[in-house]
C-alpha cells in the first residue's frame, strides 16, 4: 500500500531523481547498459532515457541547486549536488518516515536512530558530508537551511 501511495504521489520525483540512471559514473557493473541494450533490441526506447539525459545536462550546467519545500526530493537534491559537486541549498520540510524507512541518524548521545522528526532529518542530511552547513533562516515556519557553497575542504 505504501509503495502504491509513493508511486501515485512521487512517481515524477523518483523517476527524475534516480541518480543511478542520470550520472554516467554510476554504471559500475554494466547492468544498466545491458538492460538498455535489451530494450533497444526489442525496439523499445530505454525507460526515461531522454528525461534522464536532460536532467543530467541540467545538473551539469547548473550554477546552484535549490530545494525549498521539496518534499520527498530533498535528499535526492542533496545527493545530486554532492555527486555533481554543485553548490546547493535545501530547506527540508516533510520527513516522510514511512516512505524512507532506512534513514538513520546519529544523535548527539552517539546512538543511531531512525529518522522520524524534522530535526533528525536535518541532522541526517548534514551528516552526509563534512562540508555541509546547517543554519536557521530569519523566517517563520520551516526555516532550517542545509547548504554547501561548492568549495571542497582542500580548496
Amino acid at each position: 500500500m505504501i509503495h502504491d501511495l509513493m508511486e501515485e504521489r512521487f512517481s515524477q520525483i523518483t523517476a527524475f531523481f534516480d541518480l543511478s540512471t542520470i550520472h554516467p559514473d554510476n554504471d559500475k557493473d554494466g547492468k544498466k547498459e545491458e538492460e538498455e541494450e535489451k530494450e533497444k533490441e526489442k525496439g523499445d526506447t530505454p525507460k526515461n532515457e531522454s528525461t534522464n539525459q536532460s536532467l543530467h545536462q541540467a545538473i551539469q550546467n547548473a550554477s546552484l541547486i535549490l530545494g525549498i519545500h521539496a518534499d520527498g526530493a530533498t535528499e535526492a537534491i542533496v545527493d545530486a549536488a554532492l555527486m555533481y559537486n554543485k553548490p546547493f541549498m535545501v530547506v527540508p520540510c516533510c520527513v516522510f518516515p514511512s516512505l524512507f524507512q532506512t534513514r538513520m541518524v546519529k544523535d548527539e548521545d552517539g546512538v543511531t536512530r531512525h529518522v522520524r522528526s524534522h530535526d533528525q532529518f536535518c541532522r541526517y542530511l548534514v551528516q552526509k558530508d563534512d562540508r555541509l552547513k546547517m543554519e536557521v533562516l530569519p523566517i517563520e515556519g520551516r526555516n532550517v537551511a542545509i547548504w554547501w557553497d561548492g568549495v571542497t575542504l582542500n580548496d
